[in-house]
């Protein structure tokens, strides 16, 4: 969707009759298609984006009396859009495109999808197949010819962004190109789509830093071959796009911050050994990155015996190629407790200290891979004594003046007293019971009653957040397994999900 410009969206399946509420993730206007609602396998609406909103990957959901629909992603794209016309198989019935432009298709397995478009000498392209990052099963891999059949430049996983791809090319000649992309596994199928994106954008690897506290004005510095300026902005709201542009360039990159309540920290080289550790405050978020072949970055902090901290890496839930490996020692060195190597996490280790005095984080990148692009973020804190809470559903269903059921765990660390749950969005439209965790207890069923007179197909969007008698909060989120039912194949998965809820009215 295009900021500023109408976009009819269109979605096809069954049980679409009245469907008349679309939620976004991003600010938007929405209006159903009157000519539609009587259908039972087709919805529409023309949604409208704010001309300021960023360049992003948002998510929409559709409900209709009958139910509630999937989450479904899609780019805020600050190029036109095009759709993808069938036939294109081969280089002789190529679709022409005229950049800048943004186009939308299908992956058809076996079968390759061929692009026809225009360079002049000189003139430098940029690229970009989003699929993975929209939670489509397509792997792209891209060839560029020229006119004659002559292979110029084959093109697959970009770091950070694997497997979709980025890549900018300078034509050293003036006309005719083409452009070939296929599914490198060939699979195709349901849930295998594209977006291709060709224009003058600069092509971003990284940001540094890679977040900010939370209303802190603060330069960001985009990592490109491209020469660009740092952006400065004010990250707010539960999720920060930034957008990058080359002068006098069409369209833009785009990165997602992290927003966190602790101020920066940054690592100053040299910090290779334990006895040239930077010194860092709990809490803090500290921003480092791998410049050389066996870089090691040490980081000192002061326990008092009995404090438990603990460090959470965010790589490539940021669009980092890094995978962190986090080791916590003693004054003198010796291990207290190493990060583990899992697949849904960018690095996480908790440790007690056994004395008071300076203990020491060391953090290095599994592979030992090392360049400019290769960034890290880490929440450091003290571990208090709390809780967090987890939803195994994301999805409810249920009749006006009828209570639906949401089951809520809690995990608690050193906190036994009673947990008080409250909704966040409509908790002035909905009546509650079970919103407390008692003392000791892991779980509860909260039941949540719509108003009497809510009507079919309406579709409400909230959090449940808990509170303890200590003044410990948090926000539920979604369970691992949840997350995975729709988008198994994603890394990472979108995290304005992790803790969005909603709940329709049905018939």
């Amino acid at each position: 969707m295009q900021p500023g410009q109408t976009t009819r969206l269109i979605f096809t399946g069954k049980n679409l009759t009245n469907a008349a509420s679309l939620w976004t993730s991003f600010p938007s206007s929405t209006v159903p298609v009157s000519d539609d609602l009587a259908k039972g396998n087709r919805a529409a609406f023309d949604v409208i984006v704010p001309l300021d909103i960023p360049v992003q990957i948002g998510a929409v959901r559709l409900a209709s009396p009958k139910g509630i629909g999937a989450f479904r992603l899609l780019m805020v794209d600050d190029l036109p859009n095009l759709a993808e016309v069938s036939g294109n198989k081969s280089r002789e019935r190529a679709q022409f495109v005229a950049g800048p432009i943004s186009v939308d298709g299908i992956g058809n397995g076996t079968q390759l999808d061929w692009f026809e478009f225009e360079a002049s000498k000189n003139e430098a392209i940029s690229f970009e197949v989003i699929a993975n990052r929209l939670g489509s099963n397509f792997d792209p891999a891209v060839r560029v010819y020229e006119a004659s059949g002559r292979l110029l430049a084959s093109f697959g996983d970009s770091p950070g962004i694997a497997p979709d791809l980025q890549f900018r090319h300078r034509f050293n000649k003036t006309g005719r190109y083409f452009l070939r992309l296929r599914d490198m596994a060939y699979a195709g199928g349901r849930g295998s789509f594209f977006r291709l994106r060709v224009g003058d954008f600069p092509i971003v690897s990284g940001v540094f830093p890679q977040g900010n506290k939370r209303g802190e004005f603060k330069p960001f510095y985009p990592i490109s071959k491209q020469s660009l300026s740092p952006v400065l902005a004010t990250p707010v709201g539960a999720e920060f796009w930034l957008n990058f542009k080359l002068p006098n360039g069409v369209g833009s990159a785009y990165r997602r911050l992290a927003i966190g309540e602790a101020p920066n920290a940054y690592d100053a080289e040299p910090n290779d050994m334990l006895s040239q550790a930077n010194e860092i405050n709990l809490p803090s978020a500290i921003n480092g990155r791998f410049e050389k072949t066996g870089d090691r970055d040490w980081y000192a902090v002061e326990l008092a015996k009995g404090d438990r901290v603990r460090f959470t890496g965010a790589t490539r839930t940021l669009g980092s190629p890094c995978d962190l490996m986090l080791r916590v020692t003693d004054a003198a060195g010796e291990t207290l407790a190493e990060s583990k190597i899992t697949g849904d996490s960018d690095g996480e280790v908790s440790a007690e200290a056994k004395s008071d005095g300076v203990h020491y984080l060391e953090v290095r990148e599994l592979a030992e891979q090392a360049g400019e692009h290769l960034v890290y973020r880490i929440e450091a804190e003290r571990v208090q004594l709390g809780f967090t809470l987890t939803i195994a559903e994301h999805a409810f269903t249920a009749k006006a003046d009828e209570p639906f059921s949401v089951e809520v765990t809690a995990t608690r660390n050193k906190y036994d007293a009673p947990i008080q749950l409250q909704l966040e969005g409509f908790e002035n439209e909905m009546k509650t019971e079970g919103a407390t965790i008692a003392k000791g207890k892991k779980e509860t069923t909260l039941k949540i009653t719509p108003p009497a007179d809510a009507k079919p197909g309406t579709l409400y969007s909230f959090s449940i957040t808990g509170k303890g008698e200590n003044g410990s909060t948090a926000v539920s989120t979604q369970t691992s397994e949840s997350l995975l039912k729709q988008f198994r194949l994603m890394t990472p998965f979108p995290t304005v999900l992790r803790s969005q809820l909603h709940a329709t009215i049905i018939e």
